[in-house]
């Protein structure tokens, strides 16, 4: 509330009024993106793939966000936009806007979701409440302070958050070192097969999607790209991106080492981990006292905080921009601020719901990348100034969505992401050619 005491309009709340520096920027990127699955999912899937486990999580979205820092910040940053919703009306003309927000609030929201779920989930183990109850409670706690703070009490919050998990995790580290018997122990000790970069039984077609969907959702993320939305100027935007690329990934190595070291210590200490999500709260039980657990599980409720509030706004400044401000244009900034607020409270209420529906964490956050993904071609092809041709933009966009609706939700076809954007970038370049300029003879009419 502090933090949000000062906001007048939509900007200060959507992008901090355009006032953050290098740092802040780094650290709540970094935040964000690291959240419960950086923790729990990777760890867990490390411990049973080896590396293989860790591809999507930290490499591929680490990929994602310096692909940000490199070809994405400045210029968005240098068009002043609130959203990617604003980038692609700017480029492209009004009817892609409200398609791309349509995407970008389905994204967020299913973000959303998995934070919620993986913070009920928290919540319902340590108290003993049923897990309803739990999420009810994790909502309306995230929803209230992100109604009144927004991005700035967002990114206020995000910098405590990462040092709470940065501070937690390499604690754990130490003890795991520690209790292995040192480093080379340690080391020693990993099998030859946790090494592996690849699954076992996985076809070209799936090792590519594990890759991509990360790397393509991060690039065009409203959740990330609004941080570098909210800097001081185009500058600070591309540079506080490579340095939360860079934090992100040297934190997300400390999950995966855990995950990789874990079960040969479980092996020698004589104590049994649980299986994939359960794997990490079951190691930090085994190697932390009792009063640290508070300080690990401040850093599980930390990594989810940090996230699904930026998610809510997220979804929040499509609406109230893309929406509210086209219906009414003569709205004041007050009252696109209590529209944004107010979006806030409805996104919170819709992702506790879908967190009802109990799918695995790890599947809510594939699908809320592969959702963002939709947006990648037009935004590459905008930036990269190609074409503005709306139709193309538009027919891209609902292409994609039906393929991926189709062949993924629908009939559950491998490599479905693959032709999504595939049929995408192809329906692109070939409604361009069809709008491309022609000659006076060509389009039929008479040379003068």
């Amino acid at each position: 509330m502090w933090a949000g005491r000062g906001a007048t309009s939509d900007a200060d709340y959507l992008v901090a009024g355009r006032s953050l520096g290098t740092f802040p920027v780094a650290m709540s990127l970094f935040a964000t993106w690291f959240a419960s699955e950086s923790l729990i999912a990777t760890s867990g899937e490390v411990a049973r793939d080896g590396l293989a486990g860790a591809r999507a999580e930290p490499f591929a979205y680490a990929v994602g966000i310096l692909a940000i820092a490199l070809f994405f910040a400045h210029r968005l940053r240098s068009g002043g936009f609130i959203t990617v919703a604003d980038f692609l009306r700017d480029r492209f003309g009004g009817g892609t806007e409200p398609l791309a927000a349509v995407v970008i609030a389905l994204s967020a929201t299913t973000w959303s979701a998995a934070q919620l779920f993986a913070f009920g989930t928290i919540i319902a183990g340590a108290s003993g409440l049923d897990f309803t109850t739990a999420l009810v409670g994790a909502t309306l706690l995230v929803m209230t302070y992100t109604m009144f703070g927004g991005l700035a009490g967002d990114v206020m919050t995000d910098i405590v958050q990462g040092a709470i998990i940065i501070v937690a995790i390499l604690i754990l580290f130490v003890l795991m070192v520690d209790a292995s018997g040192g480093m080379s122990a340690m080391w020693a000790a990993a099998p030859a097969t946790a090494w592996s970069f690849t699954a076992p039984g996985e076809s070209w077609i799936d090792r590519v999607e594990l890759w991509l969907i990360p790397i393509a959702g991060t690039m065009v993320s409203q959740e990330a790209l609004a941080r570098t939305l909210a800097a001081k100027s185009p500058e600070v935007a591309r540079r506080g991106a490579l340095w939360g690329a860079a934090i992100y990934l040297a934190a997300g190595l400390i999950p995966v080492s855990l995950g990789l070291f874990g079960p040969q210590l479980a092996v020698r200490l004589g104590v049994t981990l649980g299986t994939d999500e359960a794997y990490l709260p079951s190691l930090a039980a085994a190697l932390f006292p009792d009063w640290l657990m508070i300080l690990f599980t401040g850093a599980l409720v930390s990594a989810i905080l940090s996230s699904v509030d930026s998610a809510l706004l997220a979804v929040s400044a499509v609406v109230t921009e893309s929406g509210y401000r086209r219906l009414r244009p003569e709205a004041s900034p007050l009252a696109m601020l209590r529209a944004a607020r107010f979006s806030t409270v409805c996104a919170a209420a819709v992702a506790a719901w879908l967190a009802m529906q109990g799918e695995s964490l790890r599947n809510l956050v594939l699908d809320a990348g592969a959702i963002a993904a939709v947006l990648a071609v037009p935004i590459i092809a905008g930036l990269a100034g190609w074409t503005r041709s709306g139709r193309a933009a538009l027919a891209a966009i609902l292409v994609q969505m039906g393929v991926l609706g189709v062949l993924d939700w629908g009939m559950g076809v491998p490599g479905a992401f693959l032709w999504m954007i595939a049929s995408g970038a192809a329906t692109f370049a070939a409604t361009t050619w069809l709008d491309r300029p022609r000659k006076p003879e060509q389009a039929g009419s008479a040379a003068p």
